[in-house]
């Protein structure tokens, strides 16, 4: 794994992935009149506010947790590591965009939102390969008691 991988992993792959996913939403949503939800703008507010805060701390947090220098070179399975294995990505994908997706209020861009958590998950396998390589078991057993972007039950009851 060269420097910029450790730090950045498949971070600009997935944005780039993301952004034509939702430029795509954009032209279903073009087509689609009747695809618009009836939300109340106080709720849409509420969604995307939450979503962008929620996101905010996540990244803070993992940030603060997991220096960049330290990235791709020691397994960090403390603060929001220890819930999911790529905070960083899951801030987007499960706050942001779905703050965003409520906020603008079109079923295509929910969807949107939907459909980038297994195009994420196909993003990050070489990203996982590679830490799977340069952590072994201890990778594996990390892998196996935590979600991949969004916690997993059991981790969130301590078990």
């Amino acid at each position: 794994m060269n420097a910029y991988q450790r730090i950045f992993g498949r971070g600009p792959l997935g944005a780039a992935l993301s952004l034509g996913l939702l430029f795509l939403a954009l032209l279903v949503a073009r087509e689609m009149p009747q695809g618009w939800l009836v939300i109340p703008h106080s709720v849409k507010l509420i969604a995307l506010n939450a979503g962008a805060l929620g996101a905010f701390a996540l990244i803070y947090w993992s940030t603060r947790t997991l220096n960049v220098k330290d990235r791709g070179r020691k397994l960090c399975t403390t603060g929001p590591f220890r819930y999911v294995r790529h905070p960083l990505y899951a801030s987007f994908l499960s706050w942001f965009n779905f703050g965003l997706a409520i906020y603008i209020g079109h079923i295509a861009f929910i969807l949107w939102a939907l459909l980038l958590h297994p195009v994420w998950w196909l993003v990050i396998r070489k990203e996982e390969a590679a830490m799977s390589e340069e952590f072994g078991q201890e990778w594996s057993d990390y892998a196996k008691r935590t979600g991949c972007f969004v916690p997993r039950l059991r981790t969130l009851l301590g078990r």
